[in-house]
């Protein structure tokens, strides 16, 4: 989402939804940019949880 007014050089919020059990994972962001994107769902999402059966994004 974003971007925003720049705060401490954070414009956009990267989340990450969990639509059965709602659980959210948010972090703000300097960019918008694939590598981004790509490491968060990494550390985030594939460390903790295990690899989703599907990922949905609103582009």
């Amino acid at each position: 989402m974003g971007p925003f007014p720049v705060s401490y050089g954070y414009s956009y919020i990267l989340l990450a939804i969990d639509y059965v059990s709602k659980w959210v994972e948010a972090k703000a962001t300097k960019t918008n940019d694939s590598k981004f994107v790509v490491d968060f769902v990494r550390s985030n999402i594939f460390c903790r949880f295990g690899v989703p059966k599907a990922i949905n994004n609103d582009r």
